[in-house]
């Protein structure tokens, strides 16, 4: 059984894993005891508190975010945390039900919800475990490392995540870049990588996420030449994203003499040609034609075109000689990384099962 061990307090407690109700999908194993190296917890009935956290080795690093005294709060619909527990249980549902293949990529592994029986001084206590993935776009849009290869890997990542047949639901403003976190303290990364858009890229909390999401944009989240609407983009959460991201020339109009009109077209264009190949295929050979210099979405992939006319044939290799570590300079936080997230790996949104937790009854909502 392992332990939690919150060294400011010297207290230690066992934690038992928490079954959610009416779910059977398995989360990543936990087998180690975890460390808080800095505690502050207050005894307060509905306290929230995030934590760093880390293995006794400290070669793994998690984020807890407790529910303190969760039977009362799971008791009081009124209490001021029940929204952050019911999103808790949403976000590790949606984790263990959708995201197992991409946990470790480009959204944290999620080790299932944990009880932890503090007595007198919290409670029973409820502990969400993931990985700890760095700190939030929002944290260094005023830093130095607000540059435009880092907005890239943000875009570069949301693209991921749609590729993969979901809509995260809550990145819509400027304050909700927060759910975009980037490991600058990633071993490996030199200062210039972490300049130029080689940290490692999270999106967390999917508590408003939505699967079978078959995502067809005709332009990529790149710098733009002109303001180019959700309609016309084709997905209205990338389009945010992009605009968001400052990618956007928000003084000039689409018109015929923008590239970006022009990529519109040829993404069109390219359908028609060879209506056979897949939303993905044509994004890929629009980037790879059109937006040659900037970051491949999939950098593993090869691809490549069997003559130099505008919508000559196109074709993908992976590349057997890619390096991960090259590209990204660092692995995941244990060392680990899931299948490659080319689209031939990804998850099929069709096959995946959509089911909404919007509006859970009190009889679906667990005991503690």
């Amino acid at each position: 059984m392992p332990k939690i061990f919150f060294t400011g307090l010297d207290r230690e407690y066992s934690v038992t894993y928490w079954n959610l109700p009416n779910h059977e999908e398995p989360f990543e194993p936990l087998h180690t005891d975890i460390v808080v190296p800095d505690s502050l917890l207050l005894n307060r009935a509905g306290d929230r508190v995030p934590m760093k956290a880390q293995s006794k080795d400290g070669s793994t690093k998690f984020c807890l975010r407790f529910i303190l005294n969760a039977e009362e709060v799971a008791r009081n619909r009124k209490s001021s945390t029940w929204h952050t527990y019911v999103r808790l249980l949403k976000d590790a549902r949606f984790h263990s039900e959708y995201l197992f293949k991409a946990e470790g990529v480009f959204v944290p592994l999620h080790y299932g919800m944990w009880l932890m029986d503090t007595k007198d001084w919290a409670g029973k206590v409820l502990c969400s475990i993931t990985q700890w993935c760095g700190k939030s776009w929002n944290e260094l849009l005023r830093t130095d490392m607000n540059t435009e290869a880092n907005r890239i890997l943000v875009g570069r990542t949301m693209e991921l995540l749609h590729d993969y047949g979901v809509i995260h639901g809550g990145v819509v403003y400027p304050p909700d870049f927060r759910h975009l976190i980037l490991d600058m303290d990633a071993p490996g990364l030199s200062p210039a990588d972490r300049l130029n858009g080689k940290a490692p890229c999270y999106i967390v909390d999917f508590a408003d996420a939505r699967a079978r999401h078959a995502c067809a944009p005709r332009l990529p989240v790149l710098p733009l030449d002109a303001y180019v609407n959700a309609g016309e983009v084709g997905c209205a959460e990338l389009a945010k994203v992009t605009y968001r991201l400052g990618f956007m020339a928000t003084s000039s109009r689409l018109s015929p003499d923008c590239e970006s009109y022009k990529a519109l077209e040829w993404y069109d264009e390219y359908f028609k040609q060879f209506p056979d190949l897949r939303a993905s295929d044509v994004r890929n050979a629009q980037r790879a034609k059109l937006f040659k210099d900037m970051p491949p979405l999939y950098p593993e992939l090869i691809v490549s075109f069997d003559g130099p006319e505008p919508y000559s044939k196109m074709s993908m290799r992976v590349d057997l000689d890619w390096d991960e570590e090259t590209f990204l300079s660092v692995d995941s936080a244990d060392g680990s990384r899931a299948d490659s997230m080319s689209p031939e790996t990804v998850a099929d949104p069709s096959t995946s099962p959509w089911t909404s937790y919007g509006s859970q009854s009190q009889k679906t909502l667990p005991s503690i």
